[in-house]
């Protein structure tokens, strides 16, 4: 997504945003309409967007530049450029998984048997340890 595209998402996603007060009440349910918003743009992928590490709004994420509507919720034109960041930096973990999994695929997609732990081992080891360091390892 280029800097026009960020700005103009950017400001179709402020007017959804709650105030700070409502974020802190309220919590990620606040978000709703943010969230709704983009799956129905971008496809359902787009609903982790704000999945952040430690225990944000949806506990044990990925993403690293949201913490949580009570945090992170201040005003529309300083909230709804960072729920983009948020967005990128989800979607690019996304694209990142899907190459790790592609690479982990066996020569030329023949079915791995369930004897044949090797592509099982080794994948499981990449993929965890992928995910426990972008998860900090933090929550659950």
């Amino acid at each position: 997504m280029n800097a026009d595209a960020a700005e103009e998402l950017a400001g179709l996603v402020a007017p959804l945003l709650p105030s700070a007060e409502v974020a802190r009440e309220d919590g990620w349910r606040s978000l709703d309409p943010v969230t709704e918003f983009l799956a129905d743009r971008y496809g359902r992928w787009a609903c982790g967007w704000n999945w952040s590490v430690g225990e944000g709004d949806v506990d044990g994420g990925v993403v690293e530049v949201w913490c949580c509507s009570s945090d992170s919720v201040t005003t529309p034109d300083a909230t709804a450029p960072l729920v983009v960041e948020a967005l990128r930096e989800w979607r690019s973990w996304l694209e990142d998984l899907a190459e790790r999994f592609a690479a982990l695929t066996p020569p030329d997609n023949t079915p791995v048997a369930s004897t044949d732990h090797w592509y099982w081992e080794r994948a499981c080891t990449r993929l965890v340890t992928v995910v426990a360091d972008r998860t900090q390892a933090e929550s659950g």
